[in-house]
Formats: C-alpha cells, structure tokens, sequence
C-alpha cells in the first residue's frame, strides 16, 4: 500500500484547443484550527472505464478499542465533476464493528480526486479511516489509504502525523523505539498504530508501543502510523526507529510536531568545532522567544536558546537545523552555523504564532535565480481588493543581511550584490466586517535600474480566505477558467477567483462558473480565491481548472447579385470556421449546413438574410441586405413610357435630316 499521499497537485497537458493547463480541487477551512485538521487529498488514475466501488470506513477503533468518528464523509471529483458524494450512516449505539459505506460510479479513463471530511468527538483526540476504490467486478483496489482527523477545536494545530510504511526483510522479533527530542520543549501525547498486512489485508497490531512486535513472514509491509501532540512550547521533535531481530535499522526519521518548521539540512564541509548564532531582527517587532538545534546522524548534537552563540561539534558530512521562534504576533530572526569567516548556513527564519487571520502575517518571497549586484526598484503595490490593507512593512535581505526595510507600500530603490534575494513584507489585513475576516491583496515587483527588466513580480492574498495557486503559462492565448462549488459539505458562502499578472488584474470569476476567451499573455499567473464556508460549517471544498478555449466560430455569408430589379432572384452563399449548426432567419429561415449556397427568387422589396452558427466555442452570426429596385414604367423590355438618350438622339438626327430634305425639295 503506498504511503500517504500529499495535497493535490496541479496537472498540465498539451497546448491544444480544449487542453487542459491546470487542474485542481482544495478543502477550504473556516479556521486555521480546522485546517490544521484536515487530512490530505488522494488521487487515483483509471486506466479502463467501468464500474467502481468506493468504500469509506471509520477505522478509529485501531486507535482506540471504543473510539469512533461522529461523521465521516468524501468527495470523488474527475475533471471538476463530483463522481461519488456520500457519508457513513452510524448505528445508534456502538455494535463492536467498524461503520462504513459504500457507493458505485462508473469510471472513465483519467485521474480522480479524493477529499475525506469527519468530525471527532469532543472527548477523543482524533480519529482514523480507511478508503478504498476497486473495480466492482474485483480485482486489486486503484486506491488504498488509511488517513487520520485531528479533533475540533482540540490540539489539531499542536498535533502531526506521520504515516509511512516499511517491509520486515525476515521473520522474527522487531523494536519500534520511539524518542522525544523535548525540542522545544517535551511532547504532550502520541498514540501509535501498527498495521501489519496479511494476504494484502491490513491487520492492527495489538502489542503494547513502544515496543517489541513480530513479523509473521519475510518481506512483510507494515504501516506505522503515530499521531504526536506537542507541549507547552505548541512544538515539538521526535524520532522514531524499527530494528529487526540482528539490530538492523528497518526504518528510521525523525519527525516534527505542530508548529515547528522542517529541518534545514546543512552541508558541514569538515570535523570541526561551529559556532550556532541566533539574531533578532526586530521585524516588525522583537521576538518573544527563539531557539534552534541541531541533529547529526541520528543524534542530539546541542541547542542554542535565545540571542547570542553556542559552540557546536560536527562531524563533515550533512546535518539537520531546526529553528523555533515566537513572537507577540509575527517576527523574524537570523540563524548562521559558521566557523570562523565561513558560513556552513546563514538565512532568516519567520514566525507567526498567531491562528486569527485578523492579525498580521509575513509573508517570504525568493526570485529563482541569483541576482546580479546593482541597483534594483522593488515596488509593492496594495491593490485594495477586496479592501485596503491596514499596513504593509518591507525587509529585504541577502542571506542573513538585512538590506533594507521600508515601512509601507510604494516604490523604493534597494542595493544588492551578487547572490540570492529575499523579501519580506509584514502585512497586517483589513478591519473585519460582521462574520467575514477583513482579506486585501499586494504585488511586488522587483525590477533592474535603470534598464527596467523585471526580475520577480507576484500577488498575495492576505487574510483567512484567501488561497493562492501560482499558474506559468508557456504561450500567450485564450483561456477558459472556470471556478466550481462542490457543495461539499454544503454551498460556499463566498466564492470568487481573481486572476493576476504582476501588478495588474487581469480576469476575475465569482460564483462557479466560467470565463471563456480571456486573453492571458505567456509567463506567471497568479490564482487568488477568496472563499468562505458556508454558516456553522468549518469546511468547504471547491475547485479550479484552466485550459485552452476553443476557437468561437465565424461567419461569412454573401449575395450575388446585391442588387436586382423587383421579381428577380439572387444567391446566398456562406461559409463558416468551427461551427457544428446554422439557423436562417429574416429573410429565409430554417436549419441550414455550416457551409453552403441557395438560390432566392422573387423579392420585391428590400431583404435582409440573417444566419447564426454554433460551434464548442460559442456562436457568430453575419446578414446581408439585398437591395430591389423598382421595375421601369410600362413594363418590360425598354418601353413603358421609359426613353433611351440614344434613341432620344437617333430621333432627334433623323428629324433633322428629314426637315433638310424637305427644305431643298421647296427650294427647288
């Protein structure tokens, strides 16, 4: 069974009409709290259409002989479109079994998107489920995953899972050996389940862990998983190691725990003594506290807590760096293991330690690639959308060198040299207004001097609503995107997509639905959703697609002649690009071909011809007017009253020539 899969990623295609450029579907939670508990996406790829089973279990037993989840429900998605929505149904009372349910779609090729929703109960610390999707017929499943729920409003911001698996080469007595790091501080609490997988199905082992525990053949997987709830610090480290029967290490990691940030791995170039500094940079105020450790294969090698140095022994070779800091709300701090003039690591470390979205946050942004040394203009730009910011402080930084730092948004003109680049910006977000956390967005651009040349440029949601997906498109073109509401759990409160480029706003969608043919030039896009669940709901699920319009169709349509005298006819010709039907109307009517030609008999007055066509990317429509001219008086062929100059002027000579002959015959 493979390990647990992370969030969903996004998928691109080919460039052709119709392709699809992005793809994605995210969970959207109420809270910080919330998110913290909310367990991974999965996907799954059919490769034959047919029917499919999706089984949805409540495995919180394994845990705990007597827990069980109070609701537990999923979401199936392929191509935007929910397959299978469903929850487990409960039984009163608990029966000794595991609730599950189960629900068939039919499958076509492509890859499927799987999202898991559950509630704990209020005296349970979290819960567990299984999910399964195999072909209704049988057959081996195309998804099999165990995941776990943290409990509402419980220590699910302060609690980490690790789930992975691992094979037992031989038979035989293993150790699971569990080790708390008290980095930051001691852990509160961890549960461990084991599975261990018979005939492909997977089996709770029951003995007491840590501890021994027996592999019943060789090449057996197992599954750990470990739900760690850290202490005072809300941090903490711990590893964990299984050993087989000859003290061969099987598996070994080791693994944080709610707020402390991953490890920094460090290239120690030799054996040597290091120096371990830790700065406040006082950003946008000075830390309440900050520490950092570092481990090297396998063992504790010091600590260093609060500002200063301590003395560190390492061996060449690598080493993990881990660094806690906390501040009243937001702050930031530099690290550096050195010895002597020489830097094995130097960077800056943030801190947020506050989860309401009304009060400020940092954000970090790296250009990907070195700058050159020079002068640069770095702008940042509130776009007041859908708010003003309340403020909006700048540090830029070169490593662990503070550079400069500017105190709101505007342009400000910084000097840099050769190396890396770093920008923070200390936002604090608009007033909230009634239920709705205050949200507002920035740019920044960093751009060369005087040339102008952009160098980095991107947009930031600022608040608890908003998500970011950034989107590089290889060609300029006409897309489609589409923004959709799974209703999952129920109907977002707030829905709506503001697509960017830079500094510039560039398309927006609200509610689901889609915007055709928007003109996006090639290079970094950025997708800013603000979303809201909706009322006494802490989750949503929405998703997002971006994929190549289809050309709308073109219509061309003519008569010949344009202009006819009244009783005769004229001919329609038209032609059409990307059109699937036409309709005639004015003048003709009727479905008509997408390209073609039909006479028209018989006008007497002025007519106009309209024609619309349809195609997948919309419709056109073109008219022609033909102009009838009255017949002249009399009637047909050249009389009726109607003269001819040239006959007027041959009547007129033969008059003349007569009148001469008959003036000479009197003269004679």
């Amino acid at each position: 069974m493979p390990a647990l899969a992370g969030w969903l990623a996004l998928l691109t295609c080919g460039s052709a009409w119709s392709s699809t450029v992005l793809e994605t579907s995210e969970l959207l939670a109420a809270t910080p709290e919330a998110a913290a508990q909310l367990p991974p996406a999965y996907e799954f790829t059919l490769t034959e259409a047919g029917d499919y089973a999706v089984t949805l279990t409540d495995t919180s037993s394994g845990l705990n002989p007597d827990a069980r989840l109070e609701s537990l429900e999923v979401l199936v998605i392929r191509d935007l479109q929910a397959v299978a929505k469903f929850e487990v149904q409960y039984p009163t009372q608990p029966d000794g079994t595991m609730p599950s349910a189960t629900r068939t779609f039919a499958g076509t090729p492509g890859t499927y998107r799987v999202h898991v929703l559950g509630r704990v109960p209020q005296d349970e610390g979290a819960g567990a489920f299984s999910i399964e999707v195999a072909p209704s017929a049988g057959g081996a499943p195309v998804l099999d995953q165990f995941g776990s729920i943290s409990a509402e409003g419980g220590p699910g911001p302060n609690q980490s899972t690790l789930q992975v698996t691992f094979t037992a080469p031989t038979a035989g007595t293993y150790e699971l050996v569990f080790t708390d790091r008290g980095f930051p501080a001691a852990l509160a609490q961890r549960q461990i389940l084991l599975l261990r997988y018979e005939n492909g199905a997977p089996l709770p082992v029951l003995d007491p862990l840590p501890g021994q525990f027996a592999a019943t053949a060789a090449n057996q997987m197992f599954e750990l998983i470990i739900i760690a709830t850290a202490g005072t610090q809300q941090a903490g480290l711990y590893s964990v190691r299984v050993e087989s029967p000859t003290d061969t290490v099987v598996y070994s990691s080791d693994n944080i725990v709610g707020r402390l940030p991953p490890a920094k791995t460090i290239d120690i170039p030799s054996t040597n003594a290091y120096s371990l500094t830790l700065t406040d940079l006082v950003f946008p105020e000075a830390l309440t506290s900050m520490s950092a450790a570092v481990i090297q294969n396998g063992a504790f090698v010091g600590s260093r807590t609060g500002a200063g140095s301590s003395n560190l022994a390492l061996t060449q070779g690598t080493a993990q760096l881990y660094v806690f800091n906390v501040a009243p709300t937001i702050g930031a701090m530099s690290a550096t293991v050195t010895r002597g003039a020489s830097a094995a690591y130097a960077d800056i470390h943030i801190a947020d330690a506050s989860p309401d979205a009304n009060t400020p946050s940092i954000y970090s942004f790296t250009p990907s690639q070195p700058v050159a040394a020079g002068n640069y203009a770095l702008t940042v730009s509130d776009f007041r959308f859908p708010s003003q910011l309340a403020s909006a402080k700048t540090l830029v930084a070169q490593r662990a060198t503070v550079v400069d730092k500017f105190e709101q948004p505007g342009a400000d003109t910084v000097a840099l040299q050769a190396g890396p680049v770093r920008v923070l910006i200390a936002v604090t977000p608009p007033a909230a207004s009634g239920t709705m956390p205050g949200n507002g967005m920035f740019a920044l651009t960093l751009t060369t001097q005087p040339a102008n040349a952009v160098v980095f440029e991107s947009t930031q949601g600022v608040g608890g609503l908003f998500n970011v997906r950034e989107l590089n498109l290889p060609a300029a073109g006409r897309y489609d995107v589409t923004l959709k509401d799974f209703e999952f759990p129920e109907r977002l409160r707030t829905s709506w997509l503001v697509i960017t480029s830079g500094t510039r706003q560039v398309g927006q969608v609200i509610g689901s639905s889609t915007i055709t043919n928007l003109q996006l030039d090639a290079g970094i896009h950025v997708l800013n959703f603000l979303g809201q669940p909706a009322a006494n709901e802490l989750f949503g699920a929405y998703g997002m697609k971006v994929s190549d319009s289809t050309p709308p169709p073109t219509v061309r349509l003519t008569a010949s002649p344009a202009s006819i005298t009244s009783g005769q006819g004229t001919t329609l010709e038209w032609s059409t690009t990307d059109a699937t039907s036409c309709t005639a109307s004015g003048g003709w009517t009727g479905s008509k071909e997408a390209t073609g030609r039909q006479p028209i008999s018989g006008l007497t007055a002025n007519t106009t011809f309209d024609i619309e066509c349809v195609g997948a990317g919309g419709r056109d429509d073109a008219s022609v007017t033909v102009s009838v001219n009255a017949p002249s008086p009399g009637g047909g062929g050249g009389g009726g009253g109607y003269m001819n100059v040239f006959l007027l002027l041959s009547l007129a000579a033969l008059l003349s020539a007569r009148l001469w002959r008959s003036r000479r015959s009197l003269q004679v």
